[in-house]
């Protein structure tokens, strides 16, 4: 139910992969007595060793509070669970996991066939606690939306869905039709 954080791991992954490969090759670099590619690990560690003393402590401050809320951003990502658009079906005994859009599907179907309306004629959004319905009936065919909601609810109702669902439904008229209600 919670969204992995792989993108962000492979992202921090690299970034670190890429600093080791950088600091291999400067290594390198400085033991076959080349050119360093942009500074050479002794000058590095010199110039770290002396920035207490080199830099304005109004600089170091902004470079240390830089580094530390992209540390926390991290930690937090990496503890707080992510939903995904995905909700738990049936009891708690047995857990089946749905897409949101698969749940959809079903709903659309289901006010569709009940309605008599078009292939297009429902459309349904399924989000962590809601559910939008919307119904394009035909010219001349009345339809009215709390038919809609029971019709919507009758059919997440058999599903069970943990977080439940609340449904909001409308009927959108074309131009000819009198507007939207």
């Amino acid at each position: 139910m919670h969204s992995p954080r792989t993108a962000l791991a492979v992202i921090v992954l690299v970034l670190a992969a890429a600093v080791a490969v950088y600091a291999f090759i400067e290594i390198v670099l400085q033991l076959l007595g080349a050119q360093p590619l942009l500074v050479a690990p002794g000058d590095a560690f010199a110039w770290l060793v002396d920035l207490p003393t080199n830099e304005s402590a109004a600089g170091i401050g902004a470079g240390a509070a830089i580094v530390a809320v992209i540390g926390l951003i991290l930690i937090a990502l990496a503890i707080a669970p992510g939903l995904r658009s995905k909700h738990q079906l049936g009891d708690a005994d047995h857990a089946v996991v749905v897409d949101n859009g698969v749940i959809a599907s079903a709903v659309a179907e289901r006010v569709r066939r009940e309605l008599d309306l078009s292939k297009d004629g429902a459309t349904v959004g399924i989000g962590h606690r809601s559910a939008d319905v919307t119904v394009r009936p035909e010219p001349g065919q009345e339809i009215d939306s709390a038919q809609v909601r029971a019709i919507a609810e009758a059919e997440l109702a058999g599903y069970g869905l943990r977080p439940a669902v609340r449904v909001r439904a409308r009927i959108q008229r074309t131009a000819e039709q009198g507007g939207a209600r």
